[in-house]
C-alpha cells in the first residue's frame, strides 16, 4: 500500500507487453534498492550482538580498511547527490513518485550502517564477514538491472540534447543545430529524429493525469448525489446528466491546470517581459530622435541609446520564443493527454453511451478538438493581454498625440465591422465547401464503378458532371477570395488609416500642433505594435470560445457511463469480412465458429437477414417480407405446413440452391485438380503460373514518400498554367503597392523635417492631402494584387484540376487495379484543395513581404548608403540559414504528416473493435501500441516547432543587427542627418525581425505545398487507353448490324511479364446465336468480356464484330455499341434516369418502357419522384436484386446487337435470377447473346456452350452433345445435380 500511494499504480503492468522486457522504473527504485537494505537493517542488530558476544581482540587499522571506509563514504555521498539533484532538478516527479527521492536516502544510510559494522568487526576482532558479504553481493546483483537498463538506454536512444545543454545553448536553440545541419546534408529519416524526454511521453504523462481525472469524476460523482437529496429517482437521473454534461468540460480544464499550469505559467512570465521590452523600445526612440535634434548632445549618448535599442530588440526576440517554445511543449504534452484518456475511455464506455456517438466523431475529439485546445494554449493569454497592449498603445499615443488618439480608437472600431461584415459574407459563401463534398463524393463513386463507366462508355457524362461541380466550386471560391482581399487590403492599411486618422486630427485641432519627427516615427513604431494586438485579439476570443466548446464535448464523453466489471463475462466472438475478400478456409472458419456459438447459447438474440435458404432451418422464427411489409412469420416447419408463399417458393428454388451449392463446391476444390495423364499436355492457368518478378506480382503501389527540397521545375508547371501574360503585370503591380508605401512613408520623414514657423509648419493640408492619397493608393494596389493572386490561383488549379481528371479517366483498367483509390482520392481532394487555397495564400503573404523587406532596404541605404557594408553580409548569412532551415523543415513536416495518420486509423479500428478487444482482454498491449504511435508522432512534432524557434531566433538577430547598423550610422551621421530621415530609417529597421521570420515561414509554406502540383501531374505520364473516338472514322452509324464475333488467334495478358490469360482463342459466334462461357474458377471466362470491350488490349490476334477489327475502332464507339449487364450491380448517386441515361439520349416513355420489361415498373411507380428518384450513393436505398435490374434496364434501352452477361445473376437471390432470364430470353432473341455463366441450369437451352480450361477452349458444342460426350462439361453438371 505504501509503494502503491508513492508510485504511480499504472506503472507496475508495463514490463510483459513489450518486445525490449525490463523490469520498470518504479520496480527498480524500491523493489531493488529496499532488498539488500531491508537484509541488512533487519539483521544488523543480530549480527551486532553476535559481535558484542565474541571477542577476538582489537584489529590494528590497516591501509585497506582505511581504502574501504573512504570508499563507503564516497559511495554514501552520491546517494546525497543524488537526493539534491532529484530535488532540484526532477522535482516534478517527486509530486508522483515520492520513490525517486527517498531511494537515494536509504541507500546512503544503509551503506554508512555497512562501515559502522566494519568498524565493529574490526573492534571486535572478525577477520572474515559471510553476513557484510551477502550485503554487498546482494547489493551488486541489484543494482545490475539498473545498471543494464542505464547501458541499454545510452545504447538505443538518441536523447534530446536540450538537457545537457548549456544556458546560452537552450535561450538561443542551438542545441537545435545539429539536426539541422544532418537535414540539410541528408533528407532526415525517422532514425535520425531523438527519442521523447520522459516528461513527455504517453506513459508519463497519462499515468499521472489518468489519476488526477479519476480522483476529479469521484468528487464530482460525490457532489452531485449530495446535491440531489431526496428528488425522485428519475428527476435525479436527468438532473445528475445535464450537471455532469454542464461541468465536466470545467472538471476537465482544472484537471489539466493542476497538470500543465505551473509549466505555462513560466510561459506567461516570459510574455509579460517580452511586452515591457517591446513598450520600451518606442521610449528609447523617442530618446534617440531627441538626440538627433539635439545638436549640444553628446555622443556617447547615441550611442548608447543605439546599443540599448539592440538590447532590448534582442531580449524581446528571445523571450517571445521562450514563451512560444512553452506554449508548444504545453500544447504538445496536452494533445498527448486527451489522446490517451480518449483512447482509454473508448474500451470501457457502455453500448447506451457508444450510441450516441459515431466513430467519426470519436476520431474527431482526438484530432479536431485536441487542435482547438492546443490553438487555445498558444493563443489564451492574449485574451487578457491583448487589451492591456491596446490600452498601453493609445496611452502613450495619447502622451504624444493628446485626445488626436481617440482618432485611432474610432478609425480601429469601424475597421473590426468591417471585418466581421466580410467575415460573415465569406461563411455565407461556403456553400464551395458543398460543392467540393459533392464533386469528392462523385469522384470516389466514380473510382469505385470505372469499370462499370469504362463497359458503359460513360466517362464524359461524368466528367461533365465532375467539371459542372468544380465550376460551381471555383465561382464560389472566388467570390469568397475577392471578401478575403478586401479584408487583407483593410488590415495592410490599418497602420496608414490609423495614422492619417490621428495626424490629420492633431494638426486640424490648431495650427501649433506640429508634427515633428519624435511625434510621426514614434507614434508610427507604436501604431505597428497595435496591429498585433488588434488582430490577434478576434482570433483569441474565437479560439477561446471553440476550445470551450471542445472542453465540453471532451469531458462529456469522458464523463459517459461504463462498463461494469462485475457485469462483463467472456465469451467466444467471431467477426467476418465481406466474403469478397475473404478466402474459402476463413470463411469456413467463421461460419465454424458462428455454429460453436449457436449451441453455447452465450450471445444476445441473433438476426439473419439472407435470401439463402440453408440457414433457415436452424432458425427459431422466421419473418417472410413482400412488398415492404410481413407477409408470413412463424418456425420453419409451420411455414412450410401452411403451404403459402413461403412454401411454394422454398420448393420452387430449394432444388437450384442446392445445385449452386454444389458448383461452389466444385469450383471450391478446382484448385486440387485432377492429375494430367502421362501422355497429355496441361495448359496452364492463371491460378497457376510461373513465378514471376515482385514488381509484377505486386497487387497495388504505395503512395511515394517524398523527400528533399522540391524541384524547380515544379513551380515552372505552376507558372506555366497561369501564363506568363499574367504574372508580369502582378509582379509591377506589387513594386508599384510597395512604391506607394515607401511614397507615403519617406513624404511623412519630409513632413517631419518642415521648419517650424511662429510655432506651426506651412500647407499642413496639402500635406495631409497627399499623404491620405499615397496611402489610398497603396491600399487599392494591395487589393489589387491579392485578387491577382487569387485569380491565378484558380486559373491554376482549374487546369490541373482539368488534366487530373481526364489523365485519371483515359487510364486503363490495370492502372486503378494497381493504384489504390485512396491515392486518387487523396489527389482530388487534399492536392486539390491545397493548390486552390494554400498556394495562392503563400504566394501573396511571401511576395508581400519580400517587397516590404526591399523597402526596408531602400529606405535604411537612401538614408545611410554605408549601410550597405551591413546589410549585404546579413543578407548573406541569412539566405544560408534560411536554406538549412527551410531543408530541415520540409523533412519535418513529411515525417509529422505520415507518423500522424496511423493513429486516426488505429482508433477507428479501436473504437470499432473495442468489444473483440474487450472480448480477449486486450486492452493492455492495444493500449501500448496507441502510446507507442502517439510518441512516434510526438517524435518529428517536437523537432518540427523547435526549428520554427530555432530559425525565428537567429534571423531575428540578423535583423536586430540591420536596427543596431541603422541607430549606429545614425549617430555617427549626426551632423548631415535629419531627423525625419533617421526616424524613417529606424523605425522601418525594427520591422525587418518580423518581416524576415514571414518570408521564411511563407517560403517554407508554398514550397511544402507546391508540392501538390507534381502529385497532381504524377499523372500524365501514365499509360493511357486508346482514343475514345477515331476522327475521320467509316464506321456505319448503325454498326454492328448482325452482331457477329470472330476471335482470331486471340491472346491476351492482364500485365506485361505476366503469362496469358487467353491463348491462341479462334472462335466464330453467329448472327442471333447465344453462347454460354463456363469454366472453373480463373480459367479464363471473364477474361474474354473483357477483351470484346477492350477494357485489356489484344497480347496478339484479333476480335471481329461484323467484320471490323475493334482494334480499329474508338473506345467510345465500340463499347457505346455494344451492351453488358456486369455482375455488380452499380449505382452512383444521382437520379434513376442518370443512372439509366446519363446522356438524356431517351425518351421518357423509352425509359418507362425498359423499367417496366425489367420489372420494376410498380416499384418506380410507387416512388414519389417517379424516375428522378434520387439514389444515394453506391444505391444503396435500393436492394441488391432492385440494382441488377436496373442494370438490365439500362441493357434494355440500349438494346443493342450484342448483349453479354457477366455471371450477371451470381449474387442475387433466385426469384430475381429467374426474371432476370425469362426477360432476356423474350427482349434480346434477336440478339447475340454471349452469358457467362454462374448456374450451368441458365444455359442448359442455349444455341452453344464454350468450355474455358486455362485460357484454352477445351470444349464447345451443344449443352446435350456436350454431356453425350461425358468431358469436362458433363462432370459440371453431374456435380450440380442437373443430371
Amino acid at each position: 500500500l505504501f509503494i502503491k500511494a508513492h508510485c504511480s499504480s499504472s506503472d507496475w503492468n508495463r514490463t510483459w507487453y513489450t518486445a525490449n522486457p525490463d523490469l520498470t522504473q518504479c520496480f527498480q527504485n524500491t523493489v531493488l534498492v529496499w532488498v539488500p537494505c531491508i537484509y541488512l537493517w533487519l539483521l544488523a542488530p543480530f549480527y551486532c550482538l553476535h559481535l558484542y558476544c565474541h571477542d577476538s581482540g582489537r584489529i590494528r587499522m590497516s591501509c585497506l580498511c582505511c581504502a574501504k571506509t573512504m570508499l563507503g563514504f564516497l559511495l554514501a555521498s552520491f546517494g546525497f547527490v543524488e537526493f539534491f539533484y532529484i530535488l532540484l532538478e526532477r522535482s516534478q516527479e517527486i509530486e508522483q513518485h515520492m520513490v525517486f527521492l527517498l531511494s537515494p536516502i536509504i541507500r546512503s544510510m544503509t551503506v554508512i550502517l555497512a562501515l559502522c559494522i566494519i568498524q565493529l568487526e574490526r573492534i571486535r576482532g572478525c577477520r572474515s564477514s559471510v553476513f557484510l558479504f551477502l550485503f554487498w553481493v546482494l547489493a551488486v546483483v541489484c543494482s545490475l538491472v539498473p545498471l543494464r537498463a542505464k547501458i541499454q538506454l545510452a545504447m538505443d536512444e538518441n536523447p534530446c540534447p536540450v538537457k545537457d545543454a548549456s544556458f546560452l545553448s537552450k535561450i538561443l536553440f542551438w542545441w537545435f543545430t545539429g539536426l539541422v545541419v544532418k537535414g540539410y546534408r541528408t533528407p532526415l529519416e525517422a532514425e535520425d529524429l531523438w527519442t521523447l524526454r520522459e516528461e513527455d511521453t504517453s506513459r508519463k504523462i497519462i499515468a499521472e493525469l489518468e489519476e488526477d481525472w479519476t480522483d476529479e469524476c469521484a468528487k464530482k460523482a460525490l457532489a452531485a448525489g449530495a446535491a440531489l437529496g431526496s428528488r425522485l429517482p428519475d428527476q435525479a437521473q436527468l438532473l445528475r446528466k445535464l450537471q455532469k454534461e454542464q461541468s465536466s468540460g470545467f472538471f476537465l480544464l482544472r484537471t489539466m491546470a493542476r497538470k500543465f499550469g505551473p509549466y505555462f505559467l513560466t510561459g506567461t512570465l516570459y510574455i509579460i517581459f517580452h511586452d515591457a521590452f517591446m513598450f520600451a523600445i518606442p521610449q528609447v526612440l523617442s530618446l534617440l530622435l531627441d538626440f538627433m535634434r539635439d545638436e549640444d548632445a553628446p555622443l556617447w549618448k547615441g550611442y548608447f541609446y543605439a546599443t540599448l535599442m539592440f538590447l532590448l530588440s534582442c531580449l524581446q526576440s528571445l523571450f517571445n520564443h521562450q514563451y512560444m517554445y512553452t506554449c508548444f511543449t504545453v500544447g504538445m504534452r496536452v494533445k498527448t493527454a486527451v489522446m490517451g484518456l480518449v483512447y482509454r475511455k473508448s474500451l470501457v464506455i457502455n453500448s447506451s453511451a457508444r450510441r450516441t456517438c459515431t466513430v467519426g466523431e470519436i476520431v474527431n475529439l482526438v484530432s479536431a478538438d485536441t487542435q482547438k485546445l492546443m490553438d487555445f494554449v498558444v493563443y489564451f493569454n492574449a485574451v487578457w493581454l491583448a487589451p492591456i497592449e491596446i490600452s498601453l498603445c493609445l496611452f502613450f499615443l495619447w502622451q504624444h498625440l493628446g485626445p488626436s488618439a481617440l482618432a485611432g480608437i474610432a478609425t480601429v472600431i469601424l475597421i473590426f465591422p468591417l471585418n466581421g461584415l466580410i467575415a460573415k459574407k465569406r461563411s455565407k459563401l461556403q456553400v464551395q465547401m458543398k460543392f467540393m463534398d459533392g464533386r469528392i463524393r462523385l469522384m470516389n463513386e466514380i473510382l469505385s464503378g470505372i469499370k462499370i463507366l469504362k463497359f458503359y462508355a460513360w466517362e464524359k457524362a461524368f466528367l461533365e458532371q465532375v467539371l459542372g461541380l468544380r465550376e460551381k466550386e471555383l465561382k464560389a471560391l472566388k467570390k469568397s477570395q475577392i471578401l478575403y482581399s478586401i479584408s487583407i487590403a483593410s488590415f495592410n492599411s490599418s497602420s496608414f488609416l490609423i495614422a492619417f486618422s490621428m495626424f490629420g486630427v492633431y494638426v486640424m485641432l490648431d495650427d501649433r500642433n506640429v508634427l515633428d519627427a519624435q511625434k510621426v516615427f514614434v507614434s508610427m513604431a507604436l501604431i505597428n505594435i497595435l496591429k498585433t494586438p488588434l488582430s490577434q485579439l478576434p482570433f483569441a476570443i474565437s479560439t477561446t470560445m471553440q476550445a470551450m466548446v471542445s472542453l465540453r464535448r471532451l469531458g462529456k464523453y469522458l464523463c459517459s457511463e461504463e462498463l461494469r466489471e462485475d457485469n462483463v463475462s467472456k465469451a467466444p466472438f467471431c467477426s467476418g469480412t465481406s466474403p469478397t475478400h475473404v478466402s474459402t478456409s476463413t470463411l469456413n472458419d467463421i461460419m465454424y465458429e458462428f455454429k460453436k456459438i449457436m449451441k453455447l447459447k452465450v450471445l444476445s438474440t441473433r438476426i439473419l437477414v439472407t435470401h439463402g435458404m440453408s440457414f433457415l432451418p436452424q432458425a427459431d422464427f422466421i419473418l417472410v417480407l413482400g412488398d415492404g411489409e410481413i407477409t408470413e412469420s412463424g418456425s420453419y416447419q409451420e411455414l412450410l405446413s401452411r403451404h403459402g408463399a413461403f412454401a411454394d417458393f422454398i420448393h420452387t428454388f430449394a432444388n437450384a440452391e442446392r445445385k449452386e451449392s454444389a458448383i461452389q463446391r466444385g469450383e471450391k476444390h478446382s484448385v486440387k485438380r485432377r492429375p494430367c495423364k502421362s501422355n497429355s499436355v496441361c495448359p496452364v492457368s492463371e491460378t497457376d503460373q510461373e513465378p514471376v518478378p515482385e514488381d509484377l506480382g505486386k497487387l497495388t503501389e504505395a503512395d511515394k514518400a517524398r523527400s528533399g527540397r522540391v524541384s524547380l521545375n515544379v513551380a515552372f508547371d505552376y507558372f506555366k498554367t497561369i501564363g506568363l501574360a499574367i504574372i508580369v503585370p502582378i509582379v509591377f503591380l506589387y513594386a508599384f503597392q510597395q512604391g506607394a508605401s515607401l511614397a507615403y512613408n519617406y513624404w511623412l520623414s519630409v513632413w517631419a523635417d518642415d521648419p517650424i514657423v511662429n510655432g506651426t509648419q506651412t500647407d499642413t493640408d496639402l500635406k495631409l492631402i497627399v499623404f491620405g492619397a499615397l496611402g489610398f493608393v497603396q491600399g487599392i494596389a494591395i487589393f489589387g494584387t491579392t485578387v491577382a493572386i487569387s485569380v491565378c490561383g484558380i486559373i491554376a488549379s482549374s487546369h490541373l484540376h482539368a488534366d487530373l481528371l481526364i489523365n485519371v479517366l483515359r487510364s486503363p483498367m490495370s492502372f486503378f487495379e494497381c493504384t489504390p483509390s485512396g491515392n486518387l482520392l487523396n489527389r482530388f481532394s487534399k492536392e486539390i484543395d491545397a493548390i486552390d487555397c494554400m498556394v495562392p495564400d503563400g504566394l501573396k503573404m511571401m511576395l508581400c513581404y519580400v517587397f516590404k523587406l526591399m523597402e526596408v532596404c531602400i529606405i535604411v541605404l537612401l538614408a545611410m548608403p554605408f549601410a550597405a557594408v551591413v546589410i549585404l553580409p546579413l543578407a548573406l548569412l541569412y539566405a544560408f540559414v534560411q536554406s538549412f532551415y527551410v531543408a530541415t523543415s520540409c523533412q519535418l513536416r513529411r515525417l509529422e504528416a505520415v507518423s500522424r495518420s496511423p493513429i486516426y486509423t488505429h482508433f477507428n479500428e479501436t473504437v470499432q473493435g473495442a468489444s473483440v478487444i474487450r472480448a480477449f482482454g486486450e486492452q493492455s498491449r492495444f493500449i501500448l501500441q496507441t502510446n507507442k504511435r502517439v510518441d512516434f508522432n510526438q517524435t518529428s512534432y517536437f523537432p518540427r516547432f523547435v526549428a520554427t524557434r530555432w530559425l525565428a531566433v537567429n534571423l531575428e538577430f540578423v535583423g536586430n543587427g540591420v536596427v543596431l547598423a541603422a541607430a549606429i550610422l545614425s549617430v555617427m551621421g549626426k551632423g548631415t542627418l535629419s531627423p525625419g530621415i533617421v526616424g524613417l530609417a529606424v523605425s522601418h529597421s525594427l520591422q525587418v525581425t518580423g518581416i524576415l521570420s514571414w518570408i521564411v515561414r511563407s517560403w517554407t509554406d508554398v514550397e511544402n505545398n507546391i508540392v501538390s502540383v507534381e502529385r497532381v501531374n504524377e499523372y500524365a505520364d501514365t499509360p493511357k487507353e486508346a482514343s475514345w473516338s477515331i476522327e475521320g472514322s467509316s464506321l456505319p452509324p448503325d454498326w454492328p448490324q448482325r452482331g457477329t464475333i470472330e476471335f482470331q488467334d486471340y491472346g491476351l495478358q492482364y500485365r506485361k511479364g505476366l503469362e496469358l490469360a487467353l491463348k491462341g482463342i479462334t472462335l466464330q459466334v453467329h448472327e442471333r446465336e447465344r453462347v454460354g462461357i463456363v469454366g472453373r474458377t480463373g480459367a479464363g471466362k471473364s477474361s474474354l468480356a473483357l477483351g470484346i470491350f477492350r477494357i485489356l488490349e489484344a497480347a496478339k490476334g484479333k476480335i471481329l464484330i461484323d467484320g471490323v477489327d475493334i482494334a480499329d475502332v474508338g473506345l467510345h464507339d465500340l463499347r457505346s455499341r455494344i451492351t453488358i449487364i456486369p455482375q455488380d450491380p452499380v449505382l452512383f448517386s444521382g437520379s434513376l434516369r442518370m443512372n439509366l441515361d446519363p446522356f438524356d439520349t431517351y425518351t421518357d416513355e423509352e425509359v418507362w418502357r425498359s423499367l417496366e420489361l425489367a420489372h420494376l415498373q410498380n416499384f418506380v411507380s410507387n416512388l414519389p419522384d417517379k424516375i428522378n428518384h434520387e439514389c444515394s450513393e453506391g444505391g444503396e436505398n435500393l436492394s441488391l436484386g432492385q440494382r441488377q435490374l436496373v442494370c438490365l434496364a439500362r441493357a434494355l434501352l440500349r438494346k443493342t446487337k450484342i448483349l453479354v452477361l457477366d455471371e450477371a445473376t451470381a449474387a442475387v437471390d433466385l426469384e430475381t435470377d429467374a426474371l432476370i432470364q425469362s426477360t432476356i430470353r423474350t427482349q434480346f432473341e434477336d440478339c447475340t447473346v454471349l452469358t457467362v455463366a454462374h448456374r450451368l441450369n441458365t444455359i442448359m437451352d442455349y444455341t452453344r456452350v464454350i468450355v474455358m480450361d486455362r485460357g484454352h477452349i477445351s470444349e464447345m458444342d451443344t449443352p446435350a452433345n456436350l454431356i453425350a460426350q461425358r468431358g469436362q462439361f458433363y462432370r459440371m453438371c453431374r456435380e450440380a445435380g442437373l443430371m
